[in-house]
């Protein structure tokens, strides 16, 4: 909704003179009623139609539909539309959720002598027709399909290997220390799974967004990241221990170990900083330009 509302604010200008150029220069008697009914031909997302007295504010016309025609809304006032629409200065409302079509849209007024034609156009659809909303409805919805059941089946398997690290825990006759490194290391992997999943179910199913939040997708990258590094660091340590009571001669294996993982850490760690100075640098770039 606010991506919607801050590409419509961006674009409103453009939008208007489209809108306005489009209507004027295509139609001659904008208070013709099946002048009026073509204007659905031009405009996909054109929702409804109707006319107002700009003397008693009272709409003098039925609403116009895609599809039908309401002679319920004539001779009722429209007052409100004069104030939310100030025409000396822009001839569109800012975007609200329409009573009539239920959808959220914006409002077009065209003054016409001492009458005003109002039309409504569905905010998202107009958008993705001017091509400043880029979407599809069938590669979408497959798409979030397919997110949706990666997801779930993600957080299945988190969920599993919790129960499973549960499960290791509780097999062994006696406890020891050494009993609950790989437990650890199991909900260690879980919990970066769910993570992924819940993440990837809040910006791709629930809280789809029309454009890509970039800081987000390296937080999460950077979460799983430093997850798996915790699960290799225990991992490591227990291979220490193991090491140091059975074959210590063995022990360059851990070392090399532990070296890959500073090393991934040291990558990591330049990866965070220089993500940060950019992101610095570009919110400045987009201050004042």
């Amino acid at each position: 909704m606010n991506e919607l509302l801050e590409i419509y604010e961006k674009n409103r200008g453009f939008i208007e003179d489209f809108l306005k150029d489009t209507i004027l220069n295509n139609t001659s008697n904008l208070l013709n009623e099946q002048n009026l009914k073509n204007l659905f031909n031009y405009f996909k997302s054109l929702e409804l139609v109707y006319i107002v007295d700009n003397n008693t504010k009272i709409q003098i016309s039925p609403n116009i539909y895609r599809n039908k025609t309401d002679i319920n809304e004539k001779n009722k006032s429209r007052s409100y539309l004069f104030r939310k629409i100030d025409i000396e200065k822009s001839l569109m409302s800012p975007p609200y959720k329409s009573s009539a079509t239920g959808s959220i849209c914006i409002t077009l007024a065209i003054p016409q002598k001492d009458k005003t034609l109002f039309l409504d156009f569905n905010l998202k659809k107009l958008l993705e027709r001017l091509k400043l909303l880029e979407t599809h409805t069938l590669f979408d919805s497959i798409t979030k399909l397919f997110y949706a059941l990666s997801g779930f089946f993600m957080m299945f398997l988190s969920f599993a290997i919790l129960i499973y690290s549960c499960y290791e825990i509780l097999k062994h006759g006696e406890i020891t220390i050494m009993s609950f490194f790989k437990p650890i290391i199991y909900i260690t992997i879980a919990i970066a799974i769910f993570d992924l999943s819940k993440t990837l179910l809040e910006q791709e199913v629930f809280f789809k967004s029309y454009k890509k939040d970039e800081n987000i997708e390296k937080k999460t990258f950077v979460k799983f990241i430093i997850s798996i590094l915790i699960a290799l660091s225990i991992e490591a340590l227990m291979l220490v221990f193991k090491i140091s009571l059975n074959n210590i001669s063995l022990m360059s294996n851990a070392f090399w170990l532990f070296a890959g993982i500073s090393l991934m850490m040291g990558t990591l760690t330049f990866f965070i900083k220089n993500s940060k100075k950019f992101y610095v640098s570009h919110q400045e770039s987009t201050l004042f330009n």
